[in-house]
């Protein structure tokens, strides 16, 4: 049995603070979270009490990939996650994906299976006792949760603001000979995509993208590179990239 504890690290703009205060209060109340850092990116203030809650308010929004590499470097636990402000878990959600955890692990993110997007929120999912498998490449959805031990934690790049923090952490940490996993078996509530998904945002997340590319796209890797992800196989050719898609699945936008 593992007997190790967890820190939630929770970024937020309180766009919706109903699911937001429904987060805290359900891993609050599982015993495995040690303690919950919610870093409000909002600077509204968060009006809460809770012995498990260090809220942090900055001076200025510090963006998603930031706050994480913050969050994780307060953390005290063996064990960090990384969680969305836009999700509904089920109770004791935290303990059933620790009891599964290994040390010589890399990440652990969601399969896209395991994702119910709604738009309002209406409560929590039933326990369904999720299982964590093996996987080489990232479903869409999979870093709205992220567990890992705090000890692999590959620190994101500074210029990096929103977007592809996920992606830095799955290839650097399968680069490194980590086997990744993901959580299935068990259905998460989305409600929508509160931050990231402001369009006025766009140009931020356009410019993390061209410099995860310039940072982790070596020159090599133009000439020819073979990638598995989520929809298919992305292959590059002489600095021409093309997909050869996997069947029933859709390309989203962000990818």
């Amino acid at each position: 049995m593992n007997n190790d504890t967890v820190t939630v690290v929770i970024p937020t703009l309180q766009k919706n603070k109903a699911v937001l205060y429904n987060l805290i209060d359900i891993l609050s109340e599982d015993n495995t979270v040690e303690e919950i850092i919610v870093i409000d990116n909002s600077l509204e203030g968060i009006e809460l009490h809770n012995p498990k809650l260090n809220i942090i308010t900055p001076n200025t929004n510090m963006y998603v990939n930031p706050s994480w590499n913050m969050g994780v470097k307060m953390a005290k636990s063996k064990i960090v996650a990384l969680f969305n402000d836009d999700i509904s878990i089920p109770k004791s959600f935290c303990s059933n994906i620790i009891q599964q955890m290994k040390p010589d692990m890399g990440i652990i993110g969601i399969s896209s299976d395991s994702i119910l997007a709604i738009d309002d929120f209406s409560g929590n999912p039933q326990n369904t006792n999720p299982v964590v498998i093996r996987t080489n490449y990232m479903d869409n959805y999979y870093g709205i949760a992220l567990f890992f031990y705090k000890q692999i934690y590959i620190q994101i790049p500074d210029e990096m603001k929103i977007v592809y923090g996920d992606v830095w952490l799955f290839n650097n940490l399968q680069k490194s000979g980590k086997q990744n996993y993901k959580i299935t078996n068990q259905i998460l509530y989305h409600i929508g995509s509160l931050s990231s998904g402001d369009k006025k945002y766009n140009k931020i997340c356009k410019n993390d993208a061209k410099i995860f590319k310039k940072l982790y796209v070596k020159w090599y890797h133009r000439i020819f590179s073979k990638e598995e992800t989520w929809y298919g196989w992305k292959f590059r050719i002489l600095g021409i990239t093309f997909v050869i898609k996997k069947k029933n699945t859709r390309r989203y936008c962000n990818e």
